[in-house]
């Protein structure tokens, strides 16, 4: 009786992390829409303002430089900080839609459903380029497609390795303990 009523627990367990995933899947595909939905002017206001801490902390003596090395070095950290955040964007959905799809039995295991994950992750990069296509001041990047393809793999991979080290693990574990009772019992 007790093994049917962990099995119940451990099933709702697993339900209420798949609505929970799924949910946080959903927010973020919408705050990535949200995001993509910014006119060109306003997306420049928050990378800019981003940009400009970083160069404060990489360069103390930013405001003693000339004007067009300001002008070069916050063109070349403004670069990076809006293609990082095209990464993170990406890496975070990854992170929640393969922590969703592995919640069903088996499926990390088999490269298939891997990849039919990277596809749904790809697919929707470019229909948030193609998005950017109608907003002011924006336009699609294959390049983005790439940077936010690769966020996404990066993170899927990522949850992954956590599931299989932590599966390597716990049968490590039980094994041990296994020949430990059986050695204890001779």
């Amino acid at each position: 009786m007790q093994l049917k009523s962990n099995k119940t627990n451990f099933n709702r367990k697993i339900r209420m992390a798949r609505v929970i995933l799924l949910c946080l899947s959903i927010w973020w595909m919408i705050t990535i829409f949200d995001f993509s939905a910014a006119t060109a002017r306003e997306s420049s206001s928050l990378s800019d303002g981003i940009t400009k801490k970083i160069v404060e902390i990489i360069e103390p003596d930013f405001s003693n430089l000339s004007e067009k090395q300001q002008e070069e070095l916050f063109d070349r950290v403004s670069f990076f900080v809006r293609k990082t955040g095209h990464f993170g964007e990406y890496a975070i959905l990854g992170l929640f839609i393969g922590g969703f799809l592995l919640t069903f039995e088996m499926i990390y295991q088999n490269i298939k459903n891997i990849l039919i994950s990277e596809g749904f992750g790809v697919l929707y990069a470019i229909t948030d380029e193609f998005h950017q296509g109608f907003v002011d001041g924006r336009s699609p990047q294959v390049r983005d497609v790439v940077i936010d393809s690769t966020g996404f793999l990066l993170a899927l991979l990522f949850i992954i390795f956590l599931i299989t080290s932590h599966q390597r693990m716990r049968k490590n574990n039980f094994e041990a303990a296994v020949q430990n009772k059986s050695v204890i019992t001779r």
